[in-house]
């Protein structure tokens, strides 16, 4: 399931952005220079939507992925969700024809 970036306090939002980058060690391809220099602009990439928050209720475990790297199940599952309209509007809203 896609979690709303938006939706969730800012304190909150930090505290996932930060705990991704810890556990992708040094290589956060954000940033040269440190955790701190990181975390906003990660944050500002997931609050963009070029990273997505993705809780995994089978798993337990919440992880920030490139938004292209969601699997299209996971992105309509998130979109259904979200507007109460089916797949197949989904389909035409992807393709433009919504």
């Amino acid at each position: 399931m896609i979690i709303p970036a938006e939706e969730l306090a800012p304190e909150t939002l930090d505290g996932i952005v930060r705990e991704w980058l810890m556990r992708q060690g040094e290589d956060w391809g954000l940033v040269e220079g440190g955790l701190d220099d990181a975390i906003p602009l990660a944050r500002a990439r997931v609050l963009k939507g070029d990273l997505v928050i993705l809780w995994s209720e089978t798993e337990e475990t919440l992880n920030i992925l490139p938004r292209d790297e969601v699997r299209r199940s996971d992105q309509k599952e998130a979109w259904e969700d979200q507007t109460g309209r089916g797949s197949d509007e989904y389909d035409r809203d992807q393709s433009g024809d919504a």
